[in-house]
């Protein structure tokens, strides 16, 4: 049996083309990165990235498909160009509408005005509906923090958020892994991880987060840290006031 060329585009044509568009309505309806990657969001078993990926190659594969469809189609196309150019005002004027539709759209999307904003409004309004419930990461892209740098934001040490996870069974093969990388090799989420370390240290992300903590050089002999925990010389923790510049965790 010969293989048909023209059959095989047309319908590897139809095929990505449907996997395009489906893929396109998931990612429309997935929530933002920093909330996709912290709660472990799928899909029929693919995260954000795996959609991303599906779509994109999807896309470029339509696109060369589609490239080879009208070279092997060229000469029937070319003759339909030809003919539409002598036919009448009527098929003309479909023509006419036809860009001019086109244009449209392409220029409603550009300027954001209704009913075409309405659709990047309607997305948006999705992706919060999404944080509304996830739980809030301690910091942005929190999954992507080394052990330690995690442990530093919430105010804890590492040795405190190993503990943590030894106590509930979280086995960590590597102190210098990322938090998504210690979840994905646990079978969790890093929002699981983190809710660990709140059920055994509860106010932990607070210690960052009050009035009392700066981050600047002090301007005494020493590391101000903000009001009530000023830093002499060495380690000690003074009872004054830190003269130290203040900074939000």
């Amino acid at each position: 049996m010969k293989f048909q060329i023209k059959g095989f585009t047309s319908l590897l044509l139809t095929a990505t083309l449907l996997i395009l568009g489906f893929s396109g309505i998931v990612l429309y309806l997935t929530p933002r990165g920093r909330v996709a990657n912290w709660t472990g969001w799928t899909m029929l078993g693919l995260e954000k990235q795996g959609w991303q990926a599906v779509h994109i190659n999807l896309a470029i594969l339509f696109l060369i498909v589609a490239g080879l469809h009208l070279y092997l189609n060229w000469s029937i196309f070319w003759c339909y160009i030809k003919k539409q150019g002598s036919l009448s005002l009527n098929m003309k004027l479909e023509t006419l509408m036809a860009l001019l539709l086109a244009g449209v759209v392409l220029a409603g999307a550009i300027t954001g005005i209704p009913p075409f904003s309405t659709v990047v409004d309607l997305n948006y309004q999705i992706k919060d509906y999404w944080e509304r419930w996830a739980s809030e990461a301690p910091a942005p892209h929190a999954e992507e923090l080394s052990l330690n740098q995690f442990a530093d934001n919430m105010g804890l040490s590492a040795s405190n958020v190993i503990k943590a996870f030894q106590e509930e069974g979280i086995v960590v093969a590597n102190a210098s892994a990322t938090i998504g990388q210690v979840a994905e090799e646990n079978n969790l989420t890093p929002a699981d991880l983190y809710t660990a370390i709140k059920k055994h240290y509860p106010d932990a992300d607070q210690l960052g987060k009050g009035p009392g903590r700066g981050r600047g050089m002090g301007r005494g002999m020493g590391q101000g840290r903000g009001m009530g925990q000023g830093r002499g010389m060495g380690q000690g923790r003074g009872m004054g006031q830190g003269m130290g510049r203040r900074s939000e965790d």
